[in-house]
């Protein structure tokens, strides 16, 4: 029985895959190379710096002024309109020395120049 002991003990340390000796597998440790993974520190922050836009840009226009009329031309919104003229608020129907008119469909709107404030005033020096 002893025997039968020992030769099973001796058939499965024959059998056993380390073959190598401990330098062998040193060595082979040390030329092994380590795979370490590649650490992101702002890995969860990334979401958080793309923009989402889930609401559309309004273009809101800005509101018509008149700003000068000289020769039966207007300066409207810092381009110049001529009778007959399209404009977004409708077509130039009129022009007058102080004052636009500008029809679209049945409506028609006015616009006024506006009264400059003069910040320099001049005063005529009284003779004595």
């Amino acid at each position: 029985m002893r025997w039968i002991l020992l030769l099973a003990v001796g058939s499965t340390l024959w059998a056993s895959p380390i073959h190598q000796t401990i330098d062998e597998l040193l060595e082979n440790d040390a030329k092994r190379v380590l795979k370490i993974p590649h650490y992101d520190p702002f890995k969860r922050a990334r979401p958080l710096l793309i923009k989402k836009s889930t609401k559309q840009k309004v273009h809101r226009s800005l509101p018509t002024e008149l700003s000068a009329v000289f020769n039966h031309k207007a300066f409207i919104n810092g381009r110049w309109y001529k009778k007959g003229d399209v404009l977004s608020e409708g077509r130039v129907i009129e022009i007058r020395e102080d004052s636009v008119y500008l029809k679209k469909g049945h409506k028609i709107k006015i616009f006024k120049l506006k009264k400059s404030k003069n910040i320099l005033k001049t005063r005529k020096k009284e003779r004595p």
